[in-house]
């Protein structure tokens, strides 16, 4: 079974030689002390962690292009006052100290009002040369023709608005200019809907990530009654445009606890969840319980890693067989991986995963 037969089958609750063995991207913070701790810089990251190939990005461009201009506004030795590649004036340190992990502090963003929208509208033509590659069907032909799941991502309606506007302008906007929401919502949905209509009929698309990010700790950042007002019938309708184009398997990418969001996200027709992030109030076995149907990835408290072994032993072994044996699960940690996690640590963890597995003899934790 290779890994595309693999992830599919296990994203459609049948059964399979193994799970798949993935795992969030290392960044460059985290990469860096593990090779002060000895990681062979001249080996890649599958081959000495044993991974799968976890999926190969479809190359449709589906957000803003072109990008803005990044330019230094102002600098002194702590801050530089910034424009970023979205539009945004930032406040950030001048040094970045830990990459991959970064403080941000937002000054201003480009839309504000309809004026703005109308302005930044003029970045998202569907049909720019930019969109695809130059050589699109040859790409198109190699991924139908891999080994590995293809992956679409669209920085979908909240992600997306809330780089428009930042996160409180946007929340206050439901409420003081619910029509522009609404227009901007209409036209990102038709926007992702005419730009893939190029290309989606050349290939088969297998999975396709909605980005969100719409919730913080132990609660949604927009309410189920807001959801199900603005955003529920585009997820519909774009989910549906996907899935009578051949895709498979949609979920939605979305940092902390949704809460009572998915069971509109089930409504909408989205089949999973990532990253289901632990310290946010996610409980793997409730939420494998409530939602039967719903796969789940990721899971594993990041936060645990830094610990010892008996504790990463006592996370993986207290969720991970009963998720595998419910279905619909692939098991890899639940964010970025913090850069105070040894690397020795962090190396225990995934002989367990593997251990399980290849349904092997799991190694007991060294005190």
């Amino acid at each position: 079974m290779n890994s595309r037969e693999r992830l599919l089958r296990t994203l459609a609750f049948q059964p399979t030689d193994r799970i798949p063995l993935v795992e969030w991207p290392v960044r460059k913070a985290t990469m860096r002390e593990w090779t002060r701790q000895g990681y062979p810089t001249d080996v890649s990251q599958p081959v000495f962690l044993n991974l799968d190939p976890f999926y190969l990005n479809v190359p449709i461009n589906m957000g803003l292009y072109p990008a803005f201009e990044e330019k230094v506004l102002s600098q002194d030795k702590d801050y530089k006052i910034w424009q970023d590649q979205l539009g945004a004036i930032r406040k950030d340190f001048a040094r970045e100290d830990n990459p991959g992990f970064v403080t941000r502090t937002w000054l201003k963003f480009p839309v504000e009002d309809r004026t703005g929208f109308l302005a930044i509208k003029q970045r998202y033509e569907s049909a720019a040369d930019g969109r695809y590659p130059e050589n699109w069907p040859a790409r198109a032909a190699m991924l139908d023709l891999a080994p590995v799941a293809s992956h679409l991502s669209i920085p979908f309606l909240f992600w997306t608005a809330r780089d428009w506007m930042g996160f409180e302008n946007l929340c206050l906007a439901f409420y003081d200019q619910p029509e522009l929401v609404d227009e901007m919502f209409w036209f990102l949905t038709d926007f992702c809907i005419q730009t893939l209509a190029r290309g989606i009929g050349q290939l088969q698309i297998d999975m396709v990530e909605l980005k969100e990010d719409m919730a913080f700790k132990l609660a949604p950042m927009i309410s189920p009654e807001l959801f199900r007002r603005f955003m529920l019938p585009h997820y519909a309708r774009l989910i549906a445009y996907l899935k009578g184009h051949g895709v498979r398997f949609v979920y939605v990418d979305c940092d902390g606890y949704p809460g009572g969001l998915i069971p509109l996200w089930l409504e909408a027709g989205v089949d999973g969840v990532s990253p289901c992030e632990i310290a946010a109030g996610n409980d793997m076995l409730r939420l494998g319980q409530a939602y039967p149907g719903l796969v789940l990835f990721g899971g594993i408290d990041k936060r645990v890693l830094a610990q010892n072994e008996q504790a990463i032993y006592d996370e993986v072994m207290g969720k991970v067989p009963q998720l595998l044996e419910r279905g619909g699960y692939v098991p890899h940690i639940d964010h970025a991986i913090p850069f105070d996690v040894p690397l020795r640590l962090y190396l225990y963890y995934r002989r367990l995963i593997t251990a399980i597995a290849y349904g092997e003899p799991v190694p007991s934790p060294r005190s």
